[in-house]
């Protein structure tokens, strides 16, 4: 289903309308969304689809600038093929999604926690082809962040410290949150997004879902990815063992 505050329909002819695809046509005033204290939101077709089916749910920050160029890639190529908004933001999660270096961390870590085993299946791989789903992924700001003109880290400034932060995960996030009735497990992906779960969204689920403490951020440039992940390893397959999937 389409997020019910989805902007596909306002930005869908201007994506059409592009020529190229790169940061000089795609991080311009015609898809900024909002900027305050040097960080700016540019609008994204990456989280406009929700997955309401999902049982796993894992959660990253804000979309980086690979994930937002695939899915204006995508997007682009489904208008050409007269596809349907849901049919186009669909394929814009699945070919999105932690793409590239990230996704492989991020299998081979939860591989190693025997994920795969508690969902049935031969690796968590399988999580990312279009037909399963067991999986959706999202981010705390759904649309692309950059500070300064970097991808946002989550930490300069904090997510809690940032109003123009703070009114996109406690609407927007938090009514993607209230479409997730059947998730049994969450993956805050890293410090900066944890942060967030156990202040504010530890009791936002009707459902109760185990909440996964602990999972660094998949990202290449976590120099710490590996330290952190073998110093909670224990604790993070207690609360898998306690999941029930």
């Amino acid at each position: 289903m389409l997020h019910p505050n989805h902007l596909f329909h306002q930005y869908r002819e201007k994506i059409k309308s592009l020529s190229r695809l790169d940061r000089e046509t795609i991080l311009t005033p015609q898809f900024e969304i909002a900027h305050d204290d040097g960080l700016t939101l540019y609008y994204a077709p990456h989280n406009e689809y929700i997955n309401e089916q999902a049982k796993l749910l894992i959660v990253g920050i804000t979309p980086g600038w690979s994930q937002t160029l695939h899915a204006f890639q995508t997007a682009k190529n489904g208008i050409e093929q007269s596809l349907t908004d849901e049919e186009i933001c669909f394929r814009c999660k699945m070919n999105s999604r932690f793409v590239g270096t990230m996704r492989k961390n991020l299998i081979s870590m939860l591989d190693e926690l025997n994920l795969q085993t508690c969902l049935n299946l031969p690796s968590c791989e399988a999580l990312f082809i279009p037909e399963n789903r067991l999986l959706h992924t999202t981010s705390l700001i759904k649309y692309p962040c950059f500070y300064k003109g970097k991808n946002y880290s989550g930490h300069t400034p904090a997510i809690s410290n940032a109003e123009i932060l703070k009114r996109y995960f406690q609407t927007e996030f938090s009514e993607e949150l209230r479409c997730l009735d059947n998730v049994r497990l969450i993956i805050p992906l890293g410090a900066a997004v944890e942060r967030v779960f156990r202040e504010l969204y530890r009791e936002s689920f009707p459902c109760k879902p185990k909440i996964l403490w602990g999972f660094p951020h998949p990202s290449g440039l976590n120099a710490r990815r590996t330290d952190r992940f073998r110093e909670n390893r224990e604790a993070m397959l207690c609360i898998l063992n306690e999941c029930g999937f």
